[in-house]
């Protein structure tokens, strides 16, 4: 978590935080909603819900995230953290498939 460094990143001229790990505390709508005017922002997508049985969970975390991240632009897709084993081909297939439906500009 690197939120109480951020003003001095920004500062230093860097303009992309990536990769913005939901269970260390980095909160992509919170960091959007106070930096995207600075900052692009990478990933913010937590894994966890990639591997739940229940497929509306991935969706949710995907629909409410791009919909407050692609605000004004300066949004890249990226998993918070390195996809788990336990996500199956066709369960990350999906969130490709959803990546592909809520990322249009």
């Amino acid at each position: 978590n690197v939120k109480e460094i951020i003003p001095e990143l920004i500062s230093v001229g860097l303009d992309c935080l990536q990769p913005l790990e939901v269970k260390a505390g980095m909160d992509l709508i919170e960091l959007k909603k106070q930096y995207g005017d600075k900052l692009s922002f990478m990933g913010g997508i937590d894994v966890r819900p990639m591997a739940d049985p229940d497929p509306s969970k991935i969706e949710e975390e995907i629909r409410t995230k791009f919909a407050v991240a692609k605000k004004g632009g300066g949004y890249i897709y990226h998993s918070d953290h390195s996809i788990p084993n336990n996500v199956s081909f066709s369960q990350y297939k999906r969130v490709m498939e959803l990546v592909k439906k809520y990322s249009a500009y």
